[in-house]
């Protein structure tokens, strides 16, 4: 080799060693770049593929377009920002900020891997989560272990005010394992966690907004206090000296807390968008987020496709048809009433589907003739469902058996609705020592629908004699959450009065249970004590109306009802022509 040529190698030699001592380092979990790249997907037989896991032209015939701002109406502004802080009053508009740890399927079992990747039971009182690498909060901080534990002991200190502490009473400690391993310890065991970690406290906020509440709490605290001893300076040297030292740890806080944010204001959470304009009462106004890592992790970057969203607040349902049918948002929830005179507008897609909501009448069993089984058998075949479902919700719901809908995986299949038998009812109550009827007090809810409703009940019942208390729940999740509320004694609508002893150890045991296949069992034995024993009355499960003009692209209602919020959070829409 000639000196020249040896020349060449040596130099190049440190270049080579330096680019791969680079390479290397970028590769590592901790660094920047391998951060900023989202995992792809990988699917084992614990965490299988789903159906509706496509997005070929078995999911839609043409390719997304990338545009436009998506509008739509709510009856309500969004409320605090924070999904931990009250009030909060619009969910759907929540969604563009923040995403879920886990998410529930079709069935409403927390069963899709979202944030979190992968979790197990490694005894009863243990889980370990494993975290998708790549996610970045809209603050620029990354989604880690640090970053969940510190979230999760923030809503437990009660001095945050978050409203979702209690769901997370069980939790005796969330470690680091490692980045991006989190174990949770319980105090005792819970089968419930997986659905709770599926709701509220799973919505990851970053921990860097957090602490930064957190800074503006105690700069408020600290002033408070400064302004209180201030008053007292004057009285000696110890009082004068307690005032300068609170005054200058809130000048200090003061200054650190310069510039921070609320996240009841301006939220910080991995969702698709962000914060563009909020104008309390009038609209909510947010905008494309563009290191959203979804789309990047299954290969389509421009997700999500609309420019942004804005969300406008219309109390008034016609009102919020009028916009529509004028072009001038893209969807709504349709009401009942107004069904029949938009279904068949060629303009719009209108689907119906169900939700997971049950309406029924809750009795109090401590009241001297609620004791008695055959007062509330009598109340409960004096029900006219089907005609209650044809009056008040123009045919738009399902005859309910008991709390869980049919098409949730806890629902009971064995058991059927109640039948209407009024001459029943009158034996019953006979029998009961009551031939000539009696009177319970109770109340229903004030709106509109709920008076209609009510004074149907009251017609029905009228004939048999009883007035009755209404029972809603929306939004069932994982089943402990209604179950313990309603039928355990420390549930928070319990209130004293249900004390069913069967039923509260079917409660206990369900909460307990980490093997899936044997709480479902351990509900479905829940829901025929309650039945048999006709704790309540269960009239009906809810059905949902949403209209789209049909601008809109994108939505395969089939993979809605497959996936539910899996598909619908993986599945964005996009305009026909990247504009409305």
């Amino acid at each position: 080799m000639s000196f020249r040529k040896k020349q060449l190698t040596l130099l190049c030699l440190p270049l080579m060693v330096a680019f791969l001592l680079l390479t290397v380092f970028l590769a590592l979990p901790g660094s920047s770049q391998a951060k900023d790249q989202p995992e792809s997907w990988v699917f084992t037989k614990q965490f299988p593929k789903p159906p509706w896991w496509t997005w070929g032209k078995d999911y839609w015939p043409t390719e997304p377009v990338r545009g436009g701002y998506y509008r739509t109406a709510s009856a309500n502004y969004i409320g605090l920002m924070n999904p931990n802080h009250w009030p909060v009053q619009d969910w759907v508009a929540m969604q563009a900020f923040y995403e879920r740890l886990i998410y529930s399927d079709g069935n409403y079992r927390p069963t899709v891997p979202w944030i979190v990747k992968s979790w197990e039971y490694t005894d009863p009182v243990t889980c370990v989560m494993k975290l998708r690498k790549g996610i970045q909060f809209t603050d620029g901080s990354y989604h880690n272990a640090a970053a969940l534990k510190y979230q999760m002991e923030w809503i437990k200190d009660k001095k945050n005010g978050a409203w979702s502490r209690a769901w997370l009473s069980t939790v005796k400690s969330v470690d680091v394992v490692d980045e991006y391993t989190v174990r949770w310890n319980f105090k005792e065991p819970w089968g419930g966690f997986l659905g709770i970690i599926a709701n509220v406290p799973g919505y990851p906020i970053s921990a860097k907004a957090l602490k930064g509440d957190v800074l503006l709490r105690e700069a408020k605290a600290a002033v408070k206090k400064a302004k209180k001893l201030k008053k007292k300076a004057g009285k000696g040297e110890k009082q004068r000296l307690k005032y300068e030292k609170a005054q200058a740890l809130a000048d200090k806080l003061a200054e650190e807390a310069k510039g921070v944010k609320s996240v009841d204001v301006f939220p910080v959470g991995t969702g698709a968008y962000t914060l563009e304009e909020a104008n309390p009462g009038n609209f909510l106004k947010v905008k494309r987020n563009p290191n959203w890592w979804f789309g990047k992790s299954i290969g389509k970057p421009d997700m999500p496709y609309y420019d942004g969203r804005i969300t406008y607040v219309i109390p008034d349902p016609s009102v919020q048809l009028a916009n529509l049918r004028a072009g001038k948002i893209e969807s709504m929830s349709v009401s009942k009433a107004q069904y029949e005179n938009i279904k068949d507008d060629p303009n719009f897609n209108v689907y119906v589907y169900p939700h997971n909501a049950v309406f029924g009448l809750t009795f109090n069993h401590q009241s001297e003739p609620i004791k008695d089984i055959r007062v509330r058998k009598a109340i409960s075949h004096a029900i006219d469902r089907k005609a209650l479902i044809h009056g008040t919700q123009f045919g738009m719901a399902r005859i309910a058996s008991c709390m869980y809908p049919e098409d949730h995986w806890t629902h009971n299949p064995d058991l059927k609705p109640v039948p209407y038998d009024p001459e029943l009812s009158k034996r019953l109550l006979a029998e009961a020592g009551y031939p000539n009827g009696l009177k319970l007090r109770g109340n229903f809810g004030n709106e509109p629908i709920s008076i209609n409703i009510a004074e149907a009940v009251k017609a029905m019942l009228a004939q048999v004699g009883f007035d009755v208390t209404g029972l809603y729940w929306n939004w069932i999740w994982d089943p402990d959450l209604m179950a313990s509320a309603y039928y355990h004694p420390k549930g928070g609508w319990n209130y004293g009065k249900s004390t069913n002893e069967r039923a509260i150890a079917l409660i206990e045991a369900g909460r307990a249970e980490t093997d899936v296949r044997k709480r479902q069992k351990i509900y479905f034995e829940l829901e025929k004590v309650l039945y048999e024993d006709y704790e309540d009355v269960w009239i009906w499960w809810d059905t949902a109306i949403t209209a789209y003009r049909k601008v809109v692209q994108g939505y395969n209602h089939n993979m809605m009802l497959q996936g539910r919020e899996g598909y619908s959070l993986s599945h964005r829409t996009w305009f026909k022509d990247g504009h409305p």
